[in-house]
This record gives C-alpha cells, sequence and structure tokens, in this order.
C-alpha cells in the first residue's frame, strides 16, 4: 500500500498559493476519483483469503481529505487496514485501499460496499461495490500490452487484440476510446456486442508513428454496468531510422598490467533492418603515457591489455550496408591496481631512455636498496627477509619511447620511501623533455606532477611516500 498523506490541522499564508494563477471562472475544489468502483473476488475457497485493491485518487486541484472508510454488507469482507483515513491528499495525489475476502460458505454469494467519505463538496460518499460468488459479467483483453516493438517513424504496423468473455455471464459492450492520437483500432464485428461465457472477439491495432521515441498509450472498452470497463496498453519504440552503436566493456574495473577486458559491439543494429558491416572501434581516451592498444577484430574487441593505471574510454561507430554510420557510442574501462604502492611514469619525447627508481626506507641510488631497471626485475628481498609482498617490482622498462614504467609493492614496509627518474645518458635526444609521475597507494591516485628535465646522466627526485601514513612530499 502507498504511504498516505497524514491530514494536520495547519495554517497557509497567502504566499503559499499563487491565487492570482487561477483564472476567476475555474473552481478551485478537489475531486474524488476512484478505479475500479467495482471489486470482485472469485474461486476463494473457505479457509482461504484474497486482497483486492482499489484506489482513490485526487483529480481535482485542491487538497482532497479522506474522511472516512465505511464498510457495510457481509462480514466476510474487511479493509486490512484504515491508513488511507485521514489522509490529505494533493491534486494527483493517490492512496490505495486493500480490501479482504475470506468465505466462510463456498459458493456462496457476498456482496458488500465501502463508502469513502472525503471533501470532494460535489461527491462527498462515493461507493465502492463488494461482489463474490456472483455472477459477473468481466471482460479481458489480450496481450496486455500490445507491444509493436521497434519501428520506424512513418511506418504503419498492425497487430490484433482479444476481446474474452472470461465471467460467469455475458458481458456486453459498446464502445472504446484510445489515450493518445498514434494508434487507431477498429472491431472485427459491429459493436454493440454481446459475448456468453468464453466467447471472443478481436480488434485490429493499427499503429502509424509519426515521431521518434518511445509511445505508451491505453485502450478502454467500455463495458456496460455492472461489469468493470476493460484495457490494454499499447507500446511501441520508433526509431528514426539508420545504424546504431550499442557498446560495452567486459570487465568494467580491472588491475592494471595484470588483466584483461573485452570491447563488445555485437548488440549494435539498424532500425531500418539494413545489416551491419562496420565496426570501428577507437580508444579515444587512455591514462598520460600508456601505450595500449585497441585490439584486432570486429564487432568485438577481445583480450585488451591496460598498461596503467586510470580509465580508458573505448569509442564504436557502425557502419551499415549503405555506407551510413551510428551516432558514437561510448564505454570505459577503469583499471585499478591492487597494489598498495603503484608508481608509474612516462615522458613526452622519445629516443631519451627515462628510468625510474624507488628507493627503501634509509636506501641509497643504485644499490640493492634502489628498485630500478638493474636489479628490481625480479630478486630485490626488501622488508621482512623472505616475505615477497613488501618486495618491489618492476613491471616494464622502456628505452626507446616515451614509457611507461611502473614500480609497485603490494604491502610496503613502514617508513619513507623515495622516487627518483635518471636520464640515462647516451640517449639520442638530448634536449629538455617533460617527465610525468604519478602515485597511486592503496588503489586511488594520490599524487602526479610533470617537470622539464635535461641534463644526461642527472638524477631527479620527485617525492617522498610516507608508509603506511600515506602523505606524499614533493622534492
Amino acid at each position: 500500500m502507498r504511504a498516505a498523506f497524514v491530514l494536520l490541522p495547519f495554517l497557509v499564508s497567502c504566499s503559499d498559493y499563487d491565487l492570482a494563477a487561477i483564472p476567476s471562472d475555474e473552481t478551485v475544489a478537489p475531486i474524488i476519483d476512484v478505479d475500479p468502483d467495482v471489486v470482485v473476488f472469485s474461486g476463494v475457497e473457505v479457509g482461504a483469503s484474497d486482497i483486492e485493491i482499489f484506489t482513490i485518487t485526487n483529480i481535482g486541484n485542491a487538497r482532497l481529505a479522506i474522511e472516512d472508510l465505511e464498510l457495510l454488507g457481509s462480514s466476510t469482507f474487511t479493509l486490512t487496514d484504515l491508513e488511507a483515513v485521514g489522509s490529505a491528499l494533493a491534486p494527483e495525489g493517490s492512496v490505495d485501499v486493500a480490501v479482504q475476502f475470506s468465505p466462510i460458505e463456498d459458493g456462496a454469494e457476498e456482496i458488500g460496499s465501502v463508502l469513502i467519505h472525503s471533501t470532494d463538496p460535489a461527491d462527498p460518499i462515493k461507493e465502492v461495490e463488494l461482489w463474490a460468488g456472483v455472477d459477473f459479467p468481466v471482460l479481458t483483453i489480450t496481450p496486455d500490452p500490445l507491444d509493436f516493438g521497434s519501428v520506424l517513424a512513418g511506418q504503419e504496423e498492425t497487430l490484433t487484440l482479444t476481446l474474452t468473455s472470461s465471467g460467469d455471464s455475458p458481458v456486453t459492450f459498446s464502445g472504446f476510446e484510445i489515450t493518445g492520437s498514434e494508434f487507431t483500432a477498429v472491431s472485427a464485428q459491429t459493436w454493440p456486442q454481446s459475448l456468453p461465457p468464453g466467447g471472443v472477439t478481436t480488434m485490429d491495432v493499427t499503429l502509424i508513428a509519426t515521431s521518434g521515441g518511445t509511445i505508451s498509450e491505453t485502450i478502454t472498452v467500455d463495458v456496460d454496468s455492472p461489469g468493470y470497463d476493460a484495457s490494454a496498453e499499447l507500446r511501441a519504440t520508433v526509431g528514426e531510422g539508420g545504424p546504431i552503436a550499442v557498446c560495452d566493456v567486459s570487465p568494467d574495473e580491472v588491475q592494471p598490467n595484470r588483466d584483461t577486458a573485452d570491447w563488445i559491439g555485437r548488440e549494435s543494429y539498424d532500425t531500418d533492418g539494413y545489416t551491419i558491416t562496420t565496426w570501428d572501434w577507437t580508444l579515444i581516451s587512455q591514462p598520460g603515457g600508456s601505450t595500449a592498444f585497441m585490439p584486432p577484430g570486429s564487432a568485438d574487441r577481445n583480450d585488451f591489455a591496460p598498461d596503467l593505471a586510470g580509465e580508458y574510454v573505448g569509442q564504436l561507430i557502425v557502419k551499415n550496408e549503405l555506407g551510413v554510420e551510428s551516432d558514437p557510442c561510448l564505454a570505459t574501462l577503469t583499471a585499478t591496481p591492487i597494489e598498495n604502492m603503484w608508481i608509474q611514469m612516462y615522458w613526452t619525447h622519445s629516443g631519451d631512455d627515462m628510468d625510474l627508481h624507488l628507493l627503501a626506507p634509509g636506501g641509497t641510488l643504485e644499490s640493492r636498496s634502489d628498485c630500478y631497471y638493474a636489479n628490481c626485475v625480479g630478486g630485490l628481498d626488501w622488508g621482512t627477509s623472505g616475505d615477497t609482498s613488501d618486495d618491489p617490482a618492476l613491471d616494464m622498462d622502456d628505452i626507446p619511447g616515451t614509457g611507461p614504467e611502473n614500480i609497485n609493492i603490494d604491502y610496503p614496509e613502514n617508513g619513507t620511501f623515495t622516487v627518483y627518474v635518471h636520464d640515462y645518458p647516451g640517449s639520442t635526444y638530448q634536449n629538455a623533455n617533460d617527465v610525468t609521475v604519478v602515485i597511486y597507494l592503496g588503489g586511488t591516485q594520490v599524487w602526479t606532477d610533470t617537470r622539464s628535465i635535461s641534463g644526461e646522466n642527472s638524477y631527479n627526485a620527485f617525492a617522498e611516500i610516507e608508509w603506511p601514513s600515506g602523505t606524499v612530499n614533493t622534492l
């Protein structure tokens, strides 16, 4: 049951409502609407119970107070709660009321009603009829919803609704209405029409879509009293035509330099029914210094290997057999290191060999306490002897290009680590070069800096990392 609005005494100043905005010829008042106004129970056996819902809605332009719900007739009907009583419904607000039926005799006819006392000045007492075990005319419309699926703007499509007399007595209906203008309907037989229990007739529903987007309308068949009106949803998704790129990446979060991911475009389609012939995947964004590339393939590109931490954005544009291209579709992959300390480096101009160095607490350059290309591919034993989780690892050493290089430690020992960049001598590029260092701690980027480095064989201190506090000090 929806939450009700509790009616409390209140005062309203003139500023709470823009009274001047209400035309003088428009009445300001609540209007009660109840759907359905006849509640029917069927097939409930002694010892069991069933609950049906009716909804009270305020379709007026002032608050509607529900003052009382009065249950009359057979004692086999009960209101399961009285939450609606005391509700103050704003315009277009609504509240549900639950009625329970618990028969005491199989097959007995039970009749009751709920009187709704409200502040609707034109209809202060609204009645909802309760019927059980009574021969009752019921009309059922199937399928509900009647879904036309994806169609093109301007395309005409016709589907069929089936109307079935599903009650215990003949049902008579004389007309129908449709909310909206995109759908039209024609009955298979002349109306008014009466169907015996189990009787069936049909209606043809036609859609001529005039614009793109999602369409949802309702068809309601007017059933003669005391039956229910019957309704069904009519819906369609209207495209403007052409290819549609649908893209994804799986998984969408991986470990850099460890895991791979797949860029997926196989769900792309053409709303006109033409064949998709080209899937153009492009890596339009990646972390600075990354040399990762989009794998070859067709609709899907598998085993993409991110080399650095950060975000990678793949773009997919598809083309149909007529050469018409889709709008771009973007998918984002996040590479997050699981190591507690991850340091990556790259530079701007190729032909300048830059080397990343990480010194252990109290360490010195180009020693066993310095992780760099000469000794850190494997074999350094830092921290606790024999414990590899606190040892550093250099994943890659780039000489002719622009990087990247990265050094990582799963669980660093406590202390202060120092990050250096060495301009290795003898490079073909001799001028100043911009070098960027990025530090991730606990999987999160905490520090980055770009510096212009010149001078062959120079050692440049970038930062100190205090562990386990995670403080980074620029040097």
